[in-house]
């Protein structure tokens, strides 16, 4: 089954501690919740989606893998099918950043004093400051390069940061930035690489019709956005 998890889904689980019952909101296929399981990281799992689509997928890969008794499927809208009493860890991956801070707004019975593990697929900003909004902290964040796309997973705890963040690191990651890694660094010279691309052709359309200046103040945005990736990349 391991083989099965792609290399977005693999980040994800390795997030996961040791141990916790864990509710995967949006399962699709089912397929994290039987590697945690089959790997014994996770002695149950409640896999829930909103569709029946995915909850019927879910549950043939989970008959099929034999695991009906520890991992149990729910349909259900976010975090209302859950009990708070029943996980210790709430997983989120593969939507909206906005979709996953409506879902965390919706459930805060349920998230009150739990790890949360959450994978966006957009608005990844958004997601940091709702944490610190709603009172929780960043505990680890991950990167990783997964079919030419770079995906960020989050785990945050309840508790206050030591410092508040920057809107840079809201933007960009503290963590990630702090430690660096391959992925993170390869990430920063891509970045670089496409807003001078960006900067380039913005030379001479600029002159010949930013009549209103907004190419112009576009262009300081970028210049700005470039000098913050260079300084990631030191």
């Amino acid at each position: 089954m391991k083989d099965f998890l792609s290399i977005r889904m693999r980040m994800n689980a390795s997030l996961v501690p040791e141990g916790a019952r864990v509710a995967d909101i949006g399962c699709d296929h089912g397929y994290v919740a039987i590697w945690l399981v089959k790997e014994k990281k996770c002695p149950h799992v409640i896999a829930t989606d909103v569709n029946e689509g995915p909850i019927r997928r879910a549950q043939k890969n989970i008959s099929d893998a034999r695991e009906d008794d520890r991992i149990e499927i729910k349909l259900g809208d976010g975090l209302s099918v859950i009990d708070p009493d029943d996980v210790d860890v709430i997983l989120i991956a593969g939507m909206g950043g906005m979709r996953i801070c409506e879902i965390l707004s919706a459930g805060m019975d349920v998230i009150k004093d739990k790890t949360l593990i959450l994978q966006p697929q957009s608005d990844i900003e958004e997601v940091r400051r709702h944490l610190h909004k709603v009172g929780f902290r960043i505990d680890r964040e991950s990167i990783c390069l997964d079919d030419g796309k770079y995906y960020f997973a989050i785990r945050a705890v309840p508790g206050q940061e030591e410092r508040p963040y920057s809107d840079t690191e809201y933007r960009y990651s503290r963590l990630l930035s702090e430690e660096g890694g391959t992925v993170y660094r390869s990430y920063i010279r891509d970045m670089i690489n496409k807003v001078g691309d960006i900067l380039e052709s913005l030379k001479n359309v600029e002159a010949v019709v930013d009549s209103d200046g907004r190419l112009a103040k576009r262009r300081e945005e970028l210049e700005q956005m470039l000098l913050i990736f260079k300084e990631h990349a030191r």
